[in-house]
């Protein structure tokens, strides 16, 4: 005997799992967790150099790209879903600013600010051909086996 057709019913409660799949990994996975292990680990990203700030104090290595929290704060609090027809997006905007006002995350994601070296912390997300080989795609495709288990 051989199967010689399949009809798929309902698709639009697959779209839904999928879709909300995504929206609990953007906001769970991503906005809380993510971004919090990017950030805080002392080790994660290079700096060998020491920083004065204006009231005197002396920051030496390591250090983390948290530092005083603007930056990490910036994306964690502008993070959003929009949602159109069969498409969701997430957004963050990483606009904190340094003293002159201006937005310091492409700086410190490339390397061009006080560290040279690029601490690249939207990689793991944005970078397609590894996204499956790290956390961030590994819980995302837990969540949509998570959601399609649930059909």
């Amino acid at each position: 005997m051989a199967i010689v057709g399949a009809k798929l019913v309902n698709p639009e409660f697959i779209e839904n799992a999928l879709i909300a799949a995504f929206e609990i990994w953007a906001k769970e996975d991503i906005n809380e967790s993510h971004w919090e292990d990017q950030f805080k680990d002392m080790g994660r990203w290079k700096y060998d150099n020491e920083t004065r700030r204006k009231n005197g104090e002396v920051v030496g290595t390591p250090r983390d790209i948290y530092d005083l929290g603007n930056l990490y704060r910036s994306g964690i609090d502008s993070f959003h879903t929009e949602r159109e027809g069969n498409t969701v997006t997430a957004y963050w905007h990483w606009d904190a600013t340094n003293q002159s006002g201006e937005e310091y995350a492409w700086r410190v994601h490339e390397g061009e600010a006080s560290n040279v070296e690029a601490r690249k912390f939207t990689d793991d997300i944005a970078f397609a051909p590894t996204f499956f080989m790290k956390a961030p795609g590994r819980a995302f495709k837990l969540q949509v086996k998570q959601a399609l288990a649930k059909l």
